[in-house]
């Protein structure tokens, strides 16, 4: 009886073990902002953070509002926030209308170039920022068929937005 319950508990830990090294793995938007062509212009978000991917959607402007704000967009009968994440960078505004709907409950947008992919990684396959060289809106690289793609801070963009709007 006592062989029976070791081989039990010998089975359980087993378990365990293989479930703990089960790496955790995400899948990310992979997406452009700008018209940059020298490949530095690949970013990702988390896609559970997407809500929806709309395209050529009327952006009507707003007074008092940081230049990174275009304005809102109708989606659906609420207003959205449309954030170009190219003038947070001190970058070219962008021409495009491709948006992300921002999967949360702060109705932003983010205005991007064009989408490229999903990618799915495990945890070990992101590079992490140090605290010295840590962007606000940076989380991390990834590298995706030899090119580089940053990991926005989806969470970041939306609390300087808010902060800001309020601000004004």
């Amino acid at each position: 009886m006592s062989e029976e319950i070791l081989s039990l508990i010998k089975s359980s830990t087993k378990e365990k073990d293989n479930i703990q090294n089960v790496e955790k793995k995400a899948t990310w938007l992979i997406f452009t902002i700008g018209e940059q062509t020298d490949g530095k212009n690949l970013y990702a978000i988390p896609a559970g953070c997407v809500k929806e991917i709309l395209r050529n959607a009327t952006v009507f402007p707003l007074p008092f509002v940081p230049p990174y704000v275009n304005g809102v967009l109708n989606r659906y009968g609420d207003p959205y926030v449309v954030v170009d994440s190219a003038v947070l960078e001190g970058k070219e505004a962008q021409k495009s209308f491709l948006f992300i709907v921002i999967n949360d409950d702060s109705h932003t947008c983010l205005r991007i170039t064009d989408v490229k992919d999903f990618f799915t990684a495990t945890e070990k396959d992101i590079v992490h920022f140090s605290e010295a060289e840590l962007s606000e809106f940076y989380e991390g690289t990834l590298t995706i068929n030899k090119q580089d793609v940053i990991l926005l801070n989806v969470q970041a963009i939306i609390e300087k937005v808010g902060k800001e709007i309020a601000a004004a």
